[in-house]
């Protein structure tokens, strides 16, 4: 009996006591920190609670659960748009989508379980340092899971909080430290908050939580970039194909017709974009075929289109998901860092086994060889990304000093009418913040827009209509903090601050020695 006992221990971490579901509950409503609520304090109350349950937490296996519900509550509202993509457009029946969804969700949430580890064994014994928990070690965790979540196993940057600060003197933090130095000044600020309601030393503590906004205020005065030559005039195309249309064989005239149509009728503009995969068709195929004239055309008078393409090796062994300028088709891009569920599939071989024991179509992209590569497009230098790669501003940045603009384009047709479109368009923002570069995106069912450096968007056209945003992209020469120095100095930080924490805690432990002997 012992031993059944001791093997569903660590199950129990599921069971909800009342910590774990106002937990849930605040991981939740953290959600509507980010689009399409942007609600701001949302993101800043939600950590509150969650500081406050962790302080309040008595063992390891409590501040364990109480993370792992907050990220069951967080993920499995902010990323429910998997299910969408899974059961609509993909072919897998209701149940096999709920499983992998529950499971993405799960995955996500172990990094707050870890992290409800970790806060456990750094926690101050003392009372009167508290504050160093709240103000320090519990901010340095939560952005260190992030980090990590970010980075390892491809990354999932999905629901960073920095991007619930986009337009608040926070967002100053972004050139300097990227979107995970928003992150630490939110939760920051939430540990002092905390303290505040916890301490009756309001004045420091006050002082602390001011200093921590005003530097933001400050530092988004800086002025890292400036403006060269002359703005790129720009089509973004926005066809508005439905998803479970597009991959149709009576579809794909009509699709190329109106993508056509609406190129012929922009000719004008130096730079003509085409979403990601607006062409669902093999570009070796159309370039022979369907698209001969009209990629002739393109050459015949120098004009840049950008088309998103499904590309494939000679030997049809891999196919990628591409970007290819059809006035030179030595111009390419592969994108590299794919969909999780729709392009691949993180537990594959589960997931193939799944496609086999229910019949679902089961099929992968294969991930390019190069990140970021520049393309010269409207006579400058721009930086091209595929949708889900905007999430990754340290990658985008090797290559941006490069660069004087950029171009990302999307198909978010697979996630219509849920929360990912509207998340997507923080991640760009939050990207223009970072690398000081101004973004066209197109997309298929939209958001389509041009971003300023500043973050803010400058034009854009409705969703869910097929449409041509018309606008100026102004060329930007220069490099952000961050952009030269990536992710160096927000985890130096983390390590400084670690440091503080350990020697804090090493400190107690000396002087309880020395008090012994």
């Amino acid at each position: 009996m012992k031993f059944f006992k001791a093997i569903a221990k660590p199950f129990t971490v599921f069971n909800p006591d009342r910590s774990a579901l106002y937990a849930f509950v605040l991981g939740a409503a953290s959600v509507l920190g980010f689009a399409p609520f942007n609600i701001s304090p949302a993101m800043l109350a939600t950590l509150m609670g969650l500081f406050f349950l962790w302080q309040k937490a008595e063992t390891s296996f409590e501040a364990m659960r109480i993370g792992l519900w907050f990220g069951l509550g967080m993920f499995g509202l902010g990323t429910s748009w998997l299910f969408s993509s899974m059961y609509f457009y993909s072919g897998m029946n209701i149940v096999s989508s709920a499983l992998a969804t529950f499971i993405f969700v799960l995955f996500l949430s172990l990094y707050l379980l870890v992290a409800g580890l970790i806060v456990s064994k750094l926690k101050q014994s003392n009372p009167d340092r508290k504050w160093v928990d709240l103000a320090i070690m519990m901010p340095l965790v939560w952005v260190l899971m992030e980090w990590i979540r970010g980075s390892w196993f491809t990354g999932f940057p999905f629901l960073l909080a920095g991007n619930t600060h986009l337009d608040t003197w926070l967002d100053g933090y972004a050139p300097v430290f990227g979107v995970l130095g928003v992150s630490w000044a939110i939760a920051t600020s939430a540990g002092l908050f905390v303290l505040l309601l916890k301490s009756r030393l309001w004045l420091p503590i006050s002082a602390a939580f001011a200093c921590v906004w005003l530097l933001g205020a400050g530092l988004k005065q800086i002025t890292w970039v400036h403006p060269e030559g002359k703005p790129v005039k720009v089509a973004l195309l926005q066809g508005n194909i439905p998803q479970d249309k597009k991959w149709l064989a009576s579809e794909f005239m009509p699709s190329m017709k109106v993508y056509v149509e609406q190129t012929k009728q922009n000719m004008d503009a130096d730079v003509i974009v085409w979403p990601e995969t607006a062409i669902p068709a093999y570009y070796d195929l159309v370039q022979e075929g369907v698209l001969k004239s009209f990629i002739r055309d393109a050459q015949l008078l120098e004009k840049d289109i950008l088309l998103g393409v499904i590309a494939r090796t000679n030997d049809h062994e891999k196919y990628y998901n591409a970007l290819v300028n059809a006035r030179d088709s030595q111009e390419f891009y592969y994108k590299k860092h794919l969909v999780p569920f729709s392009e691949y599939f993180p537990f594959a071989n589960f997931f193939k086994a799944l496609s086999l024991l229910f019949n679902i179509p089961f099929s992968e992209f294969s991930e390019g060889d190069v990140v970021n590569k520049p393309m010269k497009l409207g006579g400058q230098m721009a930086g091209v990304t595929i949708c889900y790669e905007i999430a990754f501003g340290d990658e985008m940045a090797k290559t941006v000093a490069k660069t004087r603009y950029l171009i990302t384009v999307s198909n978010d047709a697979w996630f219509a009418h849920t929360f990912e479109p509207a998340q997507q368009v923080q991640d760009v923002q939050m990207r223009a913040l970072e690398l000081g570069r101004e973004i066209a995106r197109s997309t298929n069912t939209g958001y389509t827009m041009i971003v300023g450096v500043d973050g803010l968007i400058k034009a854009k056209i409705p969703a869910y209509k097929a449409g041509v945003l018309k606008g100026d992209v102004q060329p930007y020469v220069g490099e952000t903090f961050f952009a030269k120095w990536k992710l160096l100095p927000i985890q130096l930080l983390m390590g400084v601050g670690l440091m503080f924490v350990l020697g804090a805690r090493f400190y107690k432990s000396r002087k309880k020695a020395v008090s012994a002997e």
